[in-house]
């Protein structure tokens, strides 16, 4: 599958997994199970093994609304908030049961000091990600923005749920389901 996290594309996927693998620990994570929660300081980064984890918030109205996804061979946690040392904004829960290589965020910052590169790379994509996520809102219909997210990654719903795609695409489930009818129409 494509990376779902564009980001992931342009740094050195290779560098995180095997520092991961080599300094950290298997984690097991039942479905449901948080990874971070929001207004915690990342203690953790990590490298997904196996399954997935959604990243949420909860709306003023209670509401869990999913911003984002972090998929097999992605990277795991809040990157801003683990090199500054932060308290997060969003929680980072499985959705399926899954496998981390879980490493200090402590190792993480002793790494991007001595990679300033990398870095910056990092800081710059994952910027780049967000600014287009963003932009995308207000310049793509929700049906335009369903299609360009399956020309990305075909294979998406075999690993999240409509439901989950649906608050990512801030529509409603029924809404979603009008637009894969619609595609499926030719309309």
């Amino acid at each position: 599958m494509a990376n779902f996290n564009a980001y992931m594309d342009k740094i050195d996927v290779d560098f995180w997994r095997e520092l991961c693998q080599r300094e950290g620990k298997l984690r097991h994570y039942a479905k449901g199970d948080f990874f971070l929660r929001a207004g915690e300081v990342p203690k953790y980064f990590g490298f997904i093994e196996s399954g997935y984890f959604k990243y949420s918030v909860i709306d003023s109205l209670g509401n869990e609304q999913i911003t984002g996804f972090a998929l097999r061979g992605n990277l795991a946690g809040d990157f801003y908030c683990s090199i500054h040392n932060t308290s997060a904004l969003s929680n980072l829960t499985a959705t399926a049961n899954s496998s981390v290589w879980v490493i200090s965020t402590s190792l993480v910052r002793q790494n991007l000091d001595l990679y300033p590169d990398m870095r910056r790379i990092m800081a710059e994509e994952l910027f780049r990600m967000a600014h287009e996520r963003y932009v995308n809102l207000y310049r793509q219909t929700p049906k335009e923005r369903y299609v360009e997210l399956l020309k990305h990654c075909p294979d998406i719903l075999q690993h999240i749920t409509l439901k989950e795609l649906a608050s990512y695409l801030q529509i409603t489930p029924t809404h979603l389901s009008r637009i894969r009818k619609e595609i499926l129409s030719g309309k």
